[in-house]
């Protein structure tokens, strides 16, 4: 299918640290640039004085760059992220500094993930060398209860991530535990959750977070980990649409409302990939801010193998074939997150651009694909 994107294996992948003031994503972070799985890893953060370096494992290189003992080059991010991961691939290729094979990008406490991500799929340099690999959102097993309630910024932080991170977990007790798991699945079903203690967990769980790499697309497994539908009844197959926002969760015990949703779209009928494009670019036109996550394997008429498909906060990347199914239904699955006060518009568009769709965004599709093709030529 030709607007199914190839992607390359020499793309550095890119992996986001999140989470709200005093989280413990620094904890982590510093645990992590110690380890055999992230050595020569570009590490990019805020303020140097933010993580605690070993000065003994610090080698500086310039103002803006030190080398760690691990292997890893630290960067402090007061500029523009494009600057620097240009500057610093170039650095890298040129010999100055050494080569790395990953990045983690450690956010503000405030920080809201979407425009970093947003920021990674915005400029054409960045885009052919990097690929964003997901993110990892660390939440305060203490404070997330009131953070959930006045800022919105730490319920973002969930319903953007791939992998959540419970720490403190020494101070709370296991039904507190139990409670911020149950909370954190129904912002974003998808995400895998994890307790951690003093940062202290493999980061071989970054491994979980895909399919964006040609190896991946071998590994059904993965694929099925990625999606993390939990409750394969979340929705009934339908033609063309049908929805549930239960995700088979339990309603939350003891957080308060987030007021943010999912729902999940089960699609029996393979899908003409310009009627699936043409809708999801209808509601993230008219509820782009409000449409924090869209994430699923669909099923692609007159194709044999499944495409994954990602987009965050009004950005859609570009869709990834696998080499096969994870199992064998064979169903389209979407999960959205979205703001609860227009889940149900989004929802209803969504379902009648599925039913109905706009023979003009249609028209469009065709013609990228068609001056896509040409260019390739």
């Amino acid at each position: 299918m030709t607007e199914v994107i190839e992607e390359e294996d020499f793309q550095i992948p890119v992996n986001i640290i999140t989470g709200f003031l005093g989280s413990g994503k620094t904890t982590l972070l510093n645990k992590w640039v110690n380890t055999e799985e992230f050595k020569d890893t570009l590490v990019l953060i805020n303020e140097f004085g933010d993580v605690g370096l070993d000065h003994e494992l610090v080698q500086a290189v310039d103002d803006t760059v030190v080398l760690l003992g691990s292997g890893c080059i630290c960067c402090s991010l007061q500029g523009e992220l494009i600057d620097s991961l240009t500057t610093n691939f170039i650095r890298a290729k040129k010999g100055i500094i050494p080569n790395f094979k990953r990045v983690l990008i450690e956010t503000t406490g405030l920080a809201d993930p979407s425009g970093v991500i947003s920021t990674l799929a915005g400029d054409e340099f960045v885009m052919t060398y990097y690929r964003y690999d997901g993110t990892v959102t660390v939440l305060d097993g203490q404070f997330v209860r009131e953070q959930l309630k006045n800022q919105y910024e730490a319920v973002k932080q969930i319903a953007l991530a791939d992998i959540i991170l419970i720490s403190k977990t020494d101070l709370i007790d296991s039904d507190e535990i139990d409670a911020i798991t149950e909370v954190a699945s129904k912002i974003n079903p998808s995400a895998r959750i994890y307790p951690m203690l003093k940062g202290n967990i493999t980061p071989k769980i970054i491994e979980e977070i895909g399919p964006y790499k040609n190896s991946d697309r071998q590994n059904p497994d993965k694929v099925a980990a990625w999606l993390n539908i939990k409750d394969k009844t979340v929705a009934s197959p339908f033609k063309p649409a049908s929805v549930s926002n239960t995700i088979g969760v339990a309603k939350p015990r003891i957080i308060a409302h987030s007021n943010i949703e999912s729902f999940c779209v089960s699609v029996s009928d393979p899908l003409d990939p310009l009627v699936l494009l043409s809708a999801i670019s209808l509601v993230q036109e008219q509820y782009g801010d409000s449409i924090l996550r869209i994430k699923g394997i669909v099923n692609i008429k007159d194709q044999e193998k499944p495409v994954v498909i990602h987009g965050v906060q009004g950005n859609l990347y570009p869709l990834t074939e696998l080499d096969s199914w994870p199992d064998d239904d064979h169903d389209s699955k979407l999960v959205f997150i979205v703001r609860a006060t227009v889940l149900e518009q989004i929802k209803y568009i969504f379902e009648q651009a599925l039913k109905n769709p706009d023979e003009s965004a249609i028209k469009y599709y065709q013609e990228v694909i068609n001056n896509a093709e040409q260019i390739n030529q």
